[in-house]
């Protein structure tokens, strides 16, 4: 049964098989970690900054909490929440991101992690949230809209990882 749950170090093994499933096919519109970095002392290492970054507290990043996704004991994707929407996340990565491994795609995976994770804006007291999705992600984007995402608009943005593109914005009401 898929579930969300709090980052594991017993999944960080299969973590460091899916950022780089992503890598080796150069996804773009989502860049987990570079797998490069992840060795056997990642997890304790960077345990303090996604600590810091619950507590709005890492200079240039938006306050946000992090999930990984399991199903039967197989790490399966992740989900995060960035609670406090600002402009910056407006036109950037929202107030939601969500993934599914490159090898679990096709499953109905990405609408379980959604959904689950939307329980979890709710269990924060959000009475919606925003959700940024490339134009080109037509999965993503119909994913978002079976849970309940309205098409605010679509704006031209730019970042480092995907150039000038269209960037489709949701909002899905809790």
């Amino acid at each position: 049964m898929l579930k969300l749950i709090r980052r594991n170090p017993s999944f960080m093994s299969a973590y460091k098989e899916y950022c780089q499933e992503f890598w080796d096919n150069n996804i773009l519109w989502f860049r987990p970690t570079n797998p490069q970095n992840i060795d056997a002392n990642w997890f304790e290492r960077t345990a303090d900054w996604y600590a810091k970054k619950e507590q709005g507290l890492v200079p240039g990043y938006a306050k946000g909490f992090h999930y990984w996704a399991v199903d039967d004991g197989r790490f399966i994707g992740e989900f995060q929440l960035r609670p406090d929407l600002d402009e910056d996340l407006m036109t950037g990565i929202g107030s939601i991101g969500y993934s599914v491994r490159i090898t679990e795609w096709g499953k109905g995976y990405g609408k379980g992690i959604l959904k689950q994770g939307l329980d979890i804006a709710r269990d924060f007291g959000l009475d919606k949230v925003l959700l940024t999705i490339n134009d080109d992600n037509i999965i993503s984007s119909h994913i978002c809209e079976m849970n309940g995402g309205i098409l605010m608009d679509k704006i031209t943005v730019e970042n480092k990882d995907e150039g000038v593109h269209i960037m489709r914005r949701y909002w899905i009401y809790l």
